[in-house]
């Protein structure tokens, strides 16, 4: 059985480990945040899942937008138009 100490001590050293974990995910999430907002030049205006490992991706590039299929063989750009407006 634990003495009151020991087991004060363990309880103590959970909420530390408890809390640095907290902090490292709190910190990750920053930061993926912090990358994924620089890019602002390419969205992903909607994909679809076509089959297995078949999908197509409409995307806007600095004002372009583009079709692409994406497939087990890699990535093809089906149709390029430039945006109305």
């Amino acid at each position: 059985m634990l003495s009151s100490f020991e087991l004060i001590k363990f309880i103590a050293s959970f909420s530390i480990l408890i809390v640095m974990m907290y902090a490292l995910y709190y910190y990750l999430n920053r930061l993926n945040k912090n990358l994924s907002l620089g890019g602002k030049d390419i969205q992903i205006l909607e994909t679809k899942i076509l089959g297995k490992n078949r999908s197509i991706c409409l995307a806007k590039v600095k004002g372009v937008l583009m079709l692409f299929a994406c497939d087990e063989s890699g990535i093809k750009v089906l149709k390029e138009w430039e945006e109305d407006g």
